[in-house]
């Protein structure tokens, strides 16, 4: 699942300033695939019980939800993309890969801490 419209343009965004960065890197990936540690893809996996946002309770924690609508990170998401609330695909289309990343790392909300980690290699 590539998201926005512009997928050239965040692939090679992506393969030139990220790759010094592995944990940056990774988290580019998985916001692109939607295979990360929100809740939406961990109850798909079954490692969870629910896939509802843990900040604002929405039924379903999704890229989407995290990157564009949820009211828990408007004020830090209009600081990074200059609204509040937008579409995930304006957000690929319009914003640097690392101004999407370092507002995802800003969240904490994907940083793993290394006991959730398990032997299966997701991470």
């Amino acid at each position: 699942m590539l998201l926005g419209n512009k997928h050239a343009k965040i692939i090679r965004n992506l393969n030139t300033t990220l790759t010094s960065n592995r944990l940056d890197y990774r988290t580019a990936i998985q916001l692109i695939t939607g295979h990360c540690g929100l809740n939406k893809h961990l109850h798909t996996m079954t490692k969870i019980t629910s896939s509802a946002c843990p900040a604002c309770g929405h039924d379903e924690e999704t890229v989407s939800h995290f990157l564009g609508q949820c009211p828990a990170t408007a004020r830090l998401r209009g600081h990074y993309f200059q609204d509040y609330y937008i579409s995930v695909n304006d957000i690929f289309d319009y914003h640097h890969i690392t101004t999407i990343v370092n507002f995802a790392n800003h969240t904490k909300r994907l940083n793993l801490e290394p006991e959730a980690l398990d032997a299966s290699g997701v991470t």
